[in-house]
């Protein structure tokens, strides 16, 4: 099959994207996939002229983009490529207009089959608070919260007032769309505040102040309508932030979960709940705190969770017996299912 990956984007997830890539790559070509590798936010090739990985050798790999740029794509940024003969795009990418349905509106334009979830269901996923709104409608339980849009309410005294107002410590301030933990931050008293708000502020123009719920950190891996094992989390750090997910050994992860069979099941039901709500497709990621009163909490639904081969998507489908390979032929396969029905 002949298969465009996308990886890479200008996003503040642009290192965790190559990495992705890289694996989902390796996989494509051993199952014998034609495959071109492209990175929509510098319109050019991941591959040298010889069809070597850049993204998996990546002393070879000069990137061109800087880390901290961020923002959205060219109008265009499929230029570069000659689609007529792509017969299914692997996206692989994370956060920014990667994730957030703009690729997924130019695919669908296009007339070309993808992977993950369509323009829709991505916005709504990469918008916490709309998402947030729809698990309250839902009677999904997930944390108390409040959106601060910056336009209206800027950064300084009037705000940090209106937060401890409405909100006890600790609590948790993050961007409203943005992923891989990227600006979040656990405020255990006023004088963090600030800091806190304008770390988030440089991911976003909407902040999210929710309230901290103590508790087991448990994702869900949902793929096409079913939901895999539960597994848990368990960081070294404080919080499960970018340092614990994406440095080896910060990080404990135990799969399946060590929880009892129902609360297992109640987890994984409300997993496939959220996943339906928002109208994932492919393989989706719901975060889960588990409180010690057995209540569970919905986070956030991640409709391009990472896929290397230690990633929690990945991870949760070795319980089921599909092994990185397998998962990823799997995504390939719903792609081609859904855009056909």
């Amino acid at each position: 099959m002949k298969v465009l990956l996308l990886a890479g984007g200008n996003s503040s997830e642009r290192e965790v994207s190559l990495n992705s890539g890289a694996a989902i790559y390796a996989a494509l070509k051993k199952q014998g996939h034609k495959v071109m590798a492209f990175d929509p936010a510098t319109n050019r090739s991941l591959l040298d002229k010889n069809g070597a990985d850049y993204i998996a050798n990546r002393s070879n790999f000069k990137d061109t983009l800087l880390p901290d740029k961020v923002g959205d794509y060219p109008v265009m940024p499929l230029e570069s490529v000659d689609l007529r003969e792509v017969e299914v795009v692997f996206i692989g990418l994370h956060g920014g207009a990667g994730e957030n349905g703009s690729i997924q509106n130019l695919l669908d334009m296009a007339g070309k089959k993808y992977t993950g979830s369509n323009m829709t269901a991505s916005a709504i996923a990469m918008n916490k608070a709309i998402t947030k709104r729809l698990l309250e409608s839902a009677n999904i339980l997930t944390p108390d919260w409040e959106l601060y849009r910056l336009e209206k309410n800027p950064i300084g005294n009037a705000l940090i007032t209106d937060i401890t107002n409405r909100f006890e410590f600790p609590l948790i301030v993050k961007p409203n769309d943005s992923g891989s933990t990227i600006g979040l931050t656990k405020v255990n008293r006023e004088t963090e505040l600030l800091e806190a708000l304008q770390k988030a502020g440089r991911e976003s123009g909407e902040i999210l102040v929710e309230v901290f719920i103590p508790g087991r950190e448990i994702t869900v891996a949902v793929f096409d309508n079913r939901a895999f094992p539960p597994v848990e989390i368990r960081p070294k750090n404080e919080l499960y932030d970018y340092e614990a997910k994406y440095t080896r050994g910060k990080s404990e992860y135990i799969a399946p979960a060590p929880i009892d069979d129902d609360t297992s099941l109640k987890i994984r039901t409300a997993a496939e709940k959220v996943y339906d709500i928002i109208g994932a497709a492919g393989a989706a990621r719901v975060d889960f705190i588990l409180a010690d009163t057995g209540d569970f909490y919905c986070l956030e639904i991640n409709t391009l969770p990472g896929m290397t081969n230690l990633s929690l998507v990945p991870m949760a489908a070795k319980c089921e017996g599909i092994d990185f390979d397998r998962l990823v032929e799997m995504m390939l396969e719903s792609a081609l299912i859904k855009r056909d029905k």
